[in-house]
């Protein structure tokens, strides 16, 4: 009988919206840039960082993550309107095939369709960002191959990409400080200090 006042602890909530909307764009990006082969396998947001597990026949090298996050966060800056709807399973289904069930078939025979028109549209119903520029910085970590045919792209954005974008520029400038060189030139001092 007691009762209970809840409140939503919003700096949470839009962290953890801002990885599920990203985690969104970077499958819909891997998949224009790849092909259709690219599927959901599995997918964790916490609050600093996610992670992204899709089907793909080999990791991806550094340049392929570059050009991943470049297009992301392009995408992110193009400050799309997400469209949430429910539908009905046949109408969905007709609209966009059964790539909207990337997370897992969903029961029920209305779903909730989360749409970033011409990224990626899955049954979902989870939160998320009601326009791509909320999300903030996509800031992809690294990949690799957990399993045969499937990488683990694991990422951060909004403020947990801001902040750790901010504790690598410490470190760069702490190095280029002990290097006694400017911040640009620091791998090459540092490669050199190994050499010698």
């Amino acid at each position: 009988g007691d009762k209970v006042k809840g409140r939503v602890d919003m700096e949470r909530r839009r962290q953890l919206m801002s990885h599920h909307t990203a985690a969104h764009i970077i499958n819909g990006v891997c998949r224009r840039m790849f092909g259709n082969h690219i599927w959901q396998a599995g997918a964790n947001k916490s609050l600093h960082e996610a992670r992204l597990d899709i089907t793909h026949y080999e990791n991806f090298s550094p340049e392929q993550i570059d050009l991943i996050e470049k297009e992301a966060n392009r995408l992110v800056m193009r400050d799309i309107a997400t469209e949430v709807s429910f539908q009905e399973r046949d109408e969905a289904e007709a609209c966009y095939g059964f790539r909207l069930y990337q997370g897992g078939v969903v029961p029920g025979k209305t779903i909730r369709v989360v749409d970033v028109p011409g990224v990626d549209a899955e049954a979902c119903g989870g939160l998320h960002v009601r326009r791509t520029g909320e999300i903030g910085p996509i800031r992809i970590n690294r990949s690799k191959r957990i399993q045969d045919g499937v990488v683990r792209i694991e990422y951060q954005s909004g403020m947990a990409a801001v902040e750790s974008m901010i504790h690598d520029k410490t470190a760069v400038g702490e190095v280029a400080e002990e290097l006694n060189v400017p911040r640009d030139q620091a791998v090459a001092a540092v490669a050199k200090l190994r050499s010698e």
